[in-house]
Parts: structure tokens; C-alpha cells; sequence
């Protein structure tokens, strides 16, 4: 066992590079030491290595130069990583199969072995309840809002983190942006509960672009800039401001889009009336909604993720059937209109899921960023493709969106999880839509990147363009919106200016803690 002192180390890595196709390299020679019984933040730019450093410890890649050991163990692939070493990773994007349930998945935490499911069960339900949490364990994953996938992705690291524990090891548990679409009270309660593993010689780390989450959660926080650990801090006195500024040059701010110009409430670019929409199940998660936005508006619709959100987007954009009511957009019905009709009518939508849902992997960045734009780039009757046209848009929309890519025509995939996700932001916001629809948009975004999505909301709005922002995180629309609905049970029960309300009421609201 390597020692420093007379701490444990539990997590070495020596002179550690990791370069992609293209030529980018996430991780630049990174020697590094982190003790066990420490929970770690990590925190840094989209781009700037987190998940590469910890999928090299975690043994999902490995390293092109130097070496990497858990608790004096070499990591050589994943497997041994956790069996022998005790590292289990909690991904950035849910990384379950979808056809199965969540208690298969529990069944299959030790293959070869007859498991006890009961056991496991009553083990995940219990974990559950700690974190203020409910998730059905035989219903299939593909039938699971995103938020619900997410806490049982971490229940399941921890039962195995138990099971490792029990059988003489010292896990290390990463959580890889896990929390992002928890509930506000289920992240104090998992920062309460996993703390609780530190003094059984557990290391945790913490990935996260919520830097006050991280301060809160952590003793200690790495910052990782351009594949390089830039700074290490304690977390006792630590500030925000402090952090950001160990993350860029200079302090990221934008501007609050409410206080740009002026809107009209007799002018509705969208309205909504009497709505009903079911989910995947056939249950009814949009329950007779009503919601005005103003041309020109940027509306948003606080609410906790997994409560009927996505269904209502979908149903605007033509991706799934209203049972009841009506969609008027610019004093057109478009109810139940299909996502052609939508979509040249100049609607918009920007997915939650940018990763499955925004973006083909197997196509090339310049595919990604002009898919569907190709008014810009083909002859009057759409029959030829003018090359230099279409990678003339693709180039200016890495600028605009500042992709770290090597070139256009690289793999998509070869870009880290933020610049792909960027990719996909270019391409929605690009389009300048008369309607976007963004749904949950800056979950997994960077400082840098939120700023980005801001200034292009922004300028929405001084186009004349309406922007509907659906997110959990109500400080968020407070400063960006025009005004902000809060969605409880599937439907609008109060909309506001945001002096009219603040954080905390609009907070218990959408919890269903108090009325509108």
C-alpha cells in the first residue's frame, strides 16, 4: 500500500496522459495522490478532462503514458478495477439497459452467482427511503423518467460499494455529474448519508458544474483546466467566487435576459388550454394545463424533473399525442400536429437527453452541427449539396458555441460529453426558431457553457424570438425569465415576474409545500 504519512493513499496516478483521436489530449500528465475517508469535488470546464481522469481510474480506459493504482493496485481494465481495487463509477449520462428492470440490474451486480434478490431488494428500498426517493423496481428502465434512473443508479453503486466493503475492500466511489436531476431535497440527503461511508475508509469523488454544491458536499476540491489539475483546495473557508476564478481567467457573468426590452400580453406566441398528455405508461402526467407565452418572451417552467415536464414538451413539439385540450402557436391549432408540420412552422426543441437524443455518434461533427440545415447549404430544389457551404456553417457554429473539436470533420465522439453537448446546442439554437423549446438545457453544462446558452437566449429576444425554458432550478429562471410558471402534479399553478416571488416560495411550490 502506497502511504503518505500516516494516511492511506488510496487513488495514485504517476505521470498519466490520455489523448483522443484528433489529437486532443484530455489528460496531460497528470501525477496525483488523493487519500482515503475524503470526499473530493472535481470540478473544471466542459472539456477539461473530469470523466477521462476518472474513467482512467475506473479502469473504462486506459492511459496512454504512465500508470494508475488504487490502493497500490495497477488498474488494467475495469473489471479488476472493481473487484480487485474497489472503484465504482456512477456515469455522467444513465448507462442502463432499457429493456430491463431495475431489480435485473441488481441481480446482475455478481454474475455467475444465484443472487438474493430478495436481499437485494430490500436493500435498494431501504436506500431509497434514506434518500427521500421512490423508484419501481419491476418497471422496465425505458419507462423511468431520467430523474428516477439517476437515483437508482446511485443506489446501486452504493449496494455495491457494500458488497466490496464486506468483502475486505475499500471502495472508491465516483458520481459523475449523478445528481443533476435530483430533487433539491434528495441531494441533502445523499450528501448526508454518503458522508456517513467516509469513516470506514470509503474516497468519494464528486463531479458536479453546481460549485456551490460541490463547496457544500466536499472537504477538498480539485479544479481541472485543459487536462491538467490546476489547483487544490480545502473547501472549510472556500468561497464560489473563489472557485470560478481557479476555473477561468476571468469570472463568467450573463447578463439577466429579463430586463431586455419589453413584452405583450396581447400578443401570445404560444397558448395552451385545458392540456392532457400521457406518459409511456399510459398514465396521465399533464393534467388539464393552461400556460400563455408572449412573443418575445422568455418564459419559464420551474418544476422537479420527472413530473410530466418532458410530456408536455414533447406534445408541443409533435412527439406525442394530447389526450384532450389545445395548442394554438401564433393563432394556429398545431395540437397533435406531427413534427414536420411543427418544425416549419418554426418550432424548436432542445431535448434533456443531449447525448441519445440530440446527437447520431456515429456521424462526423460537421453532420451533427447541419443536420436539418440544409436551406443553407443544397441548390434551390434541395438535389445538390454545396460542400464548402456546409462546412463553412458547421466552422461558424463551432466558433459561435466554442466547441474544443480538432476539426469538423472529426468523429463526434471524440469530442468530450460537454463539447457534444455543445454540438447539439449549436445545432437547435443555431436555427434561430421563432419557438425553442429547452428542456432541462443547461443540466451538464459548465459555467462557460450556461453563459453561452444565456447569450444565445439573449439574443433570442432581441430577435423577437420566444424561448421556453423548462428547468428545476428556479434561482436559474428567476435571474433569465421574463416571467416563471411553476408546474406541480402536471399542471401551472402560478405564473410570476420574478420580483413577484422568490427562490424559496417558487421552490415550495413545485414541491407541492405550499399554493400559488
Amino acid at each position: 500500500m502506497v502511504e503518505k504519512g500516516s494516511v492511506e493513499v488510496a487513488v495514485e496516478l504517476k505521470d498519466v496522459v490520455k489523448t483522443f483521436v484528433g489529437g486532443i489530449t484530455a489528460v496531460d500528465h497528470i501525477s496525483l495522490k488523493l487519500d482515503e475517508g475524503i470526499l473530493y469535488g472535481l470540478v473544471g470546464p466542459n472539456g477539461a478532462g473530469k470523466s477521462t481522469l476518472t474513467n482512467l481510474i475506473s479502469g473504462y480506459l486506459m492511459p496512454d503514458r504512465g500508470e494508475v493504482y488504487v490502493h497500490g493496485i495497477p488498474v488494467v481494465d475495469y473489471h479488476q478495477a472493481m473487484s480487485e481495487a474497489g472503484v465504482v463509477k456512477v456515469e455522467q449520462h444513465p448507462n442502463l439497459a432499457y429493456d430491463l428492470t431495475p431489480l435485473e440490474h441488481l441481480a446482475l451486480i455478481l454474475p455467475g452467482l444465484k443472487p438474493d434478490t430478495d436481499m437485494l431488494r430490500d436493500r435498494a428500498e431501504e436506500l431509497l427511503r434514506e434518500l427521500n426517493a421512490h423508484v419501481d423496481l419491476d418497471r422496465r428502465v425505458e419507462d423511468l423518467p431520467i430523474s428516477q434512473q439517476r437515483i437508482f443508479e446511485i443506489v446501486k453503486a452504493l449496494i455495491i460499494c457494500e458488497l466490496l466493503h464486506r468483502a475486505g475492500k475499500k471502495p472508491v466511489l465516483i458520481l459523475d455529474e449523478a445528481t443533476a436531476f435530483l430533487q433539491l431535497q434528495q441531494k441533502i440527503a445523499l450528501k448526508e448519508f454518503i458522508r456517513k461511508y467516509l469513516p470506514f475508509g470509503y474516497t468519494i469523488i464528486w463531479i458536479s458544474h453546481d460549485l456551490a454544491e460541490v463547496i457544500d458536499v466536499s472537504d477538498e476540491i480539485l479544479v481541472m483546466s485543459v487536462g491538467k489539475i490546476v489547483s487544490r483546495m480545502k473547501t472549510a473557508s472556500l468561497e464560489v467566487s473563489d472557485l470560478v476564478k481557479s476555473m477561468f481567467e476571468t469570472v463568467p457573468v450573463s447578463e439577466s435576459v429579463a430586463q431586455r426590452g419589453t413584452i405583450s400580453p396581447d400578443d401570445p406566441a404560444l397558448t395552451i388550454k385545458d392540456l392532457d398528455v400521457r406518459d409511456d405508461r399510459g398514465v396521465l402526467v399533464v393534467k388539464n394545463l393552461n400556460l400563455t407565452v408572449y412573443k418575445g418572451e422568455v418564459h419559464g417552467i420551474a418544476v422537479i424533473p420527472g413530473t410530466g415536464e418532458k410530456e408536455l414538451a414533447e406534445c408541443i413539439y409533435g412527439l406525442r399525442r394530447a389526450d384532450r385540450g389545445r395548442i394554438i402557436f401564433l393563432g394556429q391549432d398545431i395540437t397533435n400536429k406531427t413534427v414536420y408540420e411543427v418544425k416549419k412552422l418554426g418550432i424548436s426543441f432542445l431535448s434533456d437527453d443531449k447525448i441519445r437524443d440530440g446527437l447520431i455518434q456515429a456521424a462526423s461533427v460537421e453532420d451533427n452541427l447541419t443536420i436539418g440545415s440544409d436551406e443553407f447549404f443544397t441548390s434551390a430544389k434541395g438535389l445538390l449539396i454545396d460542400e464548402r457551404l456546409k462546412k463553412r456553417l458547421a466552422e461558424k457554429l463551432v466558433e459561435e458555441f466554442s466547441i474544443v473539436t480538432k476539426g469538423v470533420k472529426a468523429p463526434v465522439t471524440t469530442l468530450s460529453g460537454g463539447n457534444m453537448q455543445r454540438v447539439y446546442l449549436a445545432r437547435v439554437m443555431g436555427r434561430w426558431a421563432k419557438l425553442l423549446i429547452a428542456l432541462h438545457p443547461t443540466v451538464g453544462l459548465d459555467p462557460m457553457g450556461t453563459k453561452i446558452f444565456f447569450d444565445k437566449v439573449g439574443e433570442r429576444k432581441r430577435r423577437g424570438l420566444t424561448t421556453i425554458i423548462i428547468s428545476p432550478n428556479v434561482k436559474e429562471l428567476l435571474n433569465f425569465c421574463d416571467r416563471v410558471s411553476a408546474m406541480y402534479e402536471g399542471r401551472i399553478i402560478g405564473t410570476f415576474r420574478p420580483e413577484e416571488v422568490t427562490v424559496e416560495k417558487l421552490g415550495m411550490m413545485v414541491s407541492g409545500m405550499v399554493e400559488a
